[in-house]
């Protein structure tokens, strides 16, 4: 998967040698679901939870369209 910049790819590919699960790790902040082509900010609630965000955030390019 090619992301919209350099820090979007980082966010969404980081890994925790702590935290198995991203969504347990706090400093895991962006994640992308690819079967909906989905970008959000983490929810850090014990679940896999998050909101979805149109613009990158570093970058501010416009992100895909939701695929359903």
């Amino acid at each position: 998967m090619t992301h919209c910049c350099e820090m979007m790819r980082s966010n969404v590919e980081s890994t925790c040698e702590q935290h198995p699960d991203r969504y347990a790790c706090p400093d895991a902040l962006v994640d992308y679901w690819p079967k909906s082509r989905t970008y959000g900010l983490m929810i850090h609630d014990g679940g896999p939870s998050m909101i979805v965000i149109a613009y990158c955030p570093w970058c501010g390019v416009k992100l895909p369209e939701r695929a359903d």
